[in-house]
């Protein structure tokens, strides 16, 4: 076989390899902003899928409980066989038939509830509220989805960031290192340097490693919850989230006015209080009315065809106590909601008040260790020139660069920790959504 023939054989090999169902070729790289990847994740996570289907039935349950305040409308038909019709008897032994032995039959009726002490009304106005909480329960889910998004994408950004950052430091050692073998060579050092330089920089290649690794997890752990393949190569555009200064005050006000969680416990409480009322209801009897025509093929009749009207009454006067349980079941649910309410009242306010303090924190964070990162590049700096100049030691530069390494993530945690402290505030206040045009999302969701 020539040479040719056998880079040829290669390059068909690699190449059946990479497009078969076997091949682990990468999936191609997507670049992302932060508004597209909120997108896709509206669109594909599958918490969002399950809370909006959680909002169609509830939809659905308005209906069926519509359906009590409208006519209900029943037909039937059917053909009697006996085999002996029904028949009168009278004194002395004579009798007549009261029905054919075969006949038809139909009847078609209208039941109309006329009132029932607002027990079916209730239901009704219970379901409504249930469908206006189940979408604020969607509301919410997005915005615990878009701030899952958010603190992924700046994690996978400060991943990113520690990884250029390790890798500065080995490219700094690998400088050390070649100066320390250049002085070693001219017998200025002794070879305790170069071996120090050398050790320095295979713990910095591990560390390197070890961040390439950690940016590979935190980037696959946000492409899984885009819906994105895990593998993929996501690039993310660096970007800032935009947040007025906020007092604790005033974003605690707007919390409580804005929060869909809070919103939708409210809505529940209000169902819930509809629900005793439907309760209570069967404490007392429905009046009803039904109008409907019946029709018999029967010859001992005069007429085939009958138009009635029933004016009816349905009163279950004792159900074992039934209700009455079912009664203080309804109660009992309104107080355990209203408690549920006021835990969920204190929780946004802990919510905002961890937020700010966090935003708080974090900036305060970016200015000691941005004034750090700059006094530890020159602290490196005058090290390297005092070891050049045999006036320093080995020691000094490497505890110069692991210094100057550790402000730098230090830094750049803070960044990052910002970016993701001003999303959690807008998670707080009930405003995340914002971050996302509203052109982008389907209008059906609050």
């Amino acid at each position: 076989m020539t040479a040719k023939n056998l880079g040829l054989g290669l390059i068909l090999i690699f190449w059946i390899a990479s497009v078969s169902p076997g091949g682990t070729a990468e999936p191609p790289a997507s670049h992302l902003d932060l508004r597209e990847a909120l997108r896709l994740a509206w669109k594909a996570n599958p918490n969002l899928q399950i809370s909006r289907l959680q909002a169609l039935i509830a939809g659905e349950q308005v209906v069926r409980a519509r359906s009590g305040l409208l006519p209900q409308v029943k037909t039937q038909v059917g053909q009697t066989i006996y085999d002996d019709p029904l028949k009168f008897s009278f004194t002395g032994g004579s009798s007549f038939p009261q029905t054919n032995r075969n006949f038809w039959n139909s009847q078609t009726s209208v039941n109309q509830l006329l009132f029932d002490f607002w027990g079916t009304p209730s239901r009704y106005l219970a379901a409504i509220k249930g469908r206006q909480a189940s979408l604020l329960d969607t509301a919410q889910t997005r915005d615990d989805v878009f701030l899952t998004v958010a603190q992924g994408y700046f994690k996978t950004l400060r991943a990113k960031k520690l990884v250029e950052v390790a890798r500065q430091e080995v490219l700094d050692l690998k400088a050390h290192l070649r100066i320390a073998e250049d002085q070693y060579q001219f017998g200025v050092v002794t070879f305790n340097d170069v071996l120090q330089a050398k050790v320095n920089l295979a713990d910095a290649e591990q560390r390197l490693i070890v961040a390439e690794t950690d940016y590979i997890d935190i980037r696959s752990t946000l492409n899984k919850v885009l819906m994105l393949p895990v593998t993929a190569a996501t690039v993310l555009k660096d970007e800032k989230v935009d947040l007025k200064a906020w007092p604790l005050g005033e974003a605690t006000d707007a919390a409580l006015k804005q929060r869909s969680d809070l919103k939708a416990s409210k809505e529940r409480i209000q169902q819930q209080t509809k629900v005793v009322t439907e309760t209570r209801a069967q404490f007392f009897p429905q009046f009803t009315v039904q109008g409907g025509h019946t029709y018999q093929v029967n010859n001992s009749l005069l007429h085939n065809h009958q138009w009635f009207v029933i004016f009816g009454m349905n009163w279950n006067i004792f159900s074992g106590l039934d209700t009455k349980a079912a009664l203080s079941q309804a109660k009992l649910k309104v107080q355990q909601l209203q408690e549920q309410h006021q835990d969920i009242n204190e929780q946004v306010q802990l919510d905002v008040q961890k937020a700010y303090l966090k935003i708080k924190e974090t900036a305060d964070r970016i200015k000691t260790t941005e004034v750090a990162v700059t006094q530890g590049e020159e602290n490196l700096r005058l090290n390297e020139e005092r070891y050049k100049e045999s006036v320093g030691t080995a020691t000094d530069v490497i505890d110069a660069e692991t210094l100057l390494t550790k402000t730098r993530v230090n830094y750049w945690t803070a960044v990052y920790d910002h970016q993701m402290a001003k999303a959690q505030m807008l998670w707080a206040i009930g405003g995340i959504n914002e971050l996302l045009p509203q052109a982008s999302q389907p209008r059906h969701v609050p």
